[in-house]
Order: C-alpha cells, then structure tokens, then sequence
C-alpha cells in the first residue's frame, strides 16, 4: 500500500468514517488512479469527467453510485488537498424519486414461515419486527437485546447514533429458542468460528427466503425495513414515532412511507366523489 493511500485510510479514520465508507471511498479512488496509471494527485478535471461519463455511459452504473464517486473524489481532495477546487464544478446526478417495494402481511408470514432454519429464521424475524438496518443487524451483540424492556439496542449505526427500537414478543421468543440451540457468544448472529454474519451471506438469507416464498417482489433486507415502516404507519403509529425507531435524522426521509400506506390512500377520495363538488350542468 503506497504512503499516501494509507495517509487518506487514517485520515478518514481519525474523522469518524465507518470503515465501510473507508473501504468504498478507497475502492473509488484506486479505480480512476488505476485507469489512468496515475496518482491521484495528478488528475485533472477532464479525466475526472471522462471517468464519471465512462461509468455513467459504459458500465452503466446507478446514479446513487456514480454519485457516491463523486462524493469519495471530493472528499479525498479536501482532506488530502486542502484548497484544491478541482471538483468544484462536479454536481450529483440527479436520482430518480421511486416509491419503497413493500410485502404485504401475509407475504412476511410466508416469507418467515419458509425458513426452516432456526437462525435463518431468527435474522428474518429481527430484520422485519425491528427495522434494522442490514449492517445494525450483523452488528448487533446478546446483550443488545434487553427482553426486560421489550427493546432492540442499535449502537452506533448510521451517523453514528445509538437508539432503541423495538422487540417483538415473537421475535423474542424464537430468538429463545436460537440462543438456546447456537449459544452465540461475541455476536448475536455468528458465522463459522464465531466470527460475524456477514452481510453478503445475510441479503442471501432473504432473496433465498423469498424465492422459497415464491414472492415475485424483489425481496431484500432493507425492503424488509421499508416493509417495517410501512406497516408501522398502516398501524396508525405517528411519524416521528417511525422516525425515531428507524434512526431518520430528518423526518423528510421517513415522510416516503406516507405514499404506500394503503389505510391512509384508501381513506382518500377523489375530489368529483367527495360530496362537496357542484353538479355538472345540462344542457339540452
């Protein structure tokens, strides 16, 4: 590893980046060096453009992450390069605006009831019930679950906050019996050799569920998370409520879920059927 790539890994460290961020700002800046056979300090604006255009018109990458490289270029020039404008005239690509996919009730029963594996099973139930993120939920230690107070300790999870959402009864029963059966030590969801669940094998735990299911959504655990808020708010639950138990910093992101709610359109009349509108007049 060259000195100055490591200089950007501590710097990024000492700034509080997850190391998820790390390694993906780092994973950018190693692409563009790399196509280029360049430092990066020796890149230019026109390379910069030619490089996003190749990604956006060749590899055909989604706009969030072709803006993520731009955010890893900026970032990398302001704390390597104090001063350096020369992406000061990159803007992000604008994202289109999609409603979240949701399952329905009676989807998330099959989709749990299909899993015959008790930790399969249990890492389904906790991402649904408690709206975790996927990373929150491979982080999350036994003691995270406090069944006294029926909550589900999240530390530090995005931006770096701690909060509490909740336990499920349910939930906490089959997490019972798991504990009883894998007895897990330092996580609560434990690979081989009491490592860590990963996250890769955790988004294939729910696409195989849901291919089990034969639920024809495109299934994976943050859509479980969506699914989560929801029904939270097909529930009647209020929006900072949803907001808090997700772990929103503005309740701009959780206001998504006030276009699938289904009681909220349903409840919605068409202004010609609301009883209030003049009668359309004849003529003969």
């Amino acid at each position: 590893m060259s000195p100055l790539r490591q200089q950007f890994i501590d710097t990024l460290r000492v700034k509080g980046f997850s190391e998820r961020s790390i390694e993906n700002y780092v994973h950018v800046m190693v692409g563009i060096t790399g196509k280029y056979g360049c430092s990066p300090m020796e890149l230019t604006k026109e390379k910069i453009q030619s490089y996003l255009l190749f990604l956006m018109q060749y590899r055909k990458l989604a706009p969030a992450t072709v803006n993520l490289h731009m955010d890893a270029m900026k970032t990398y020039f302001k704390l390597m390069a104090p001063g350096n404008a020369i992406m000061k005239d990159f803007y992000h690509v604008q994202v289109p605006k999609r409603i979240p996919i949701v399952l329905s009730r009676e989807e998330v029963e099959k989709l749990i009831k299909t899993a015959s594996n008790l930790k399969h099973k249990s890492i389904l139930m906790v991402l649904y019930s408690s709206g975790v993120r996927l990373q929150e939920c491979i982080s999350l230690r036994p003691v995270h679950i406090e069944s006294e107070r029926m909550k589900i300790r999240v530390e530090q999870g995005k931006g770096k906050k701690d909060r509490y959402t909740l336990l499920s009864r349910r939930t906490l029963d089959t997490l019972r019996d798991y504990f009883r059966k894998y007895r897990p030590k330092q996580w609560l969801f434990e690979g081989r050799n009491g490592k860590q669940y990963s996250a890769r094998s955790t988004g294939h735990i729910v696409t195989r569920a849901a291919l089990k299911a034969k639920i024809k959504k495109r299934v994976s655990p943050h859509i479980l998370r969506h699914t989560f808020a929801t029904h939270l708010m097909d529930s009647g639950v209020p929006l900072p409520v949803i907001q808090q138990l997700l772990g929103h910093t503005s309740i701009k992101t959780t206001m998504i879920y006030l276009h699938v709610s289904e009681p909220m359109v349903n409840k919605t009349k068409s202004p010609l059927d609301d009883g209030n509108q003049p009668e359309a007049s004849s003529h003969e």
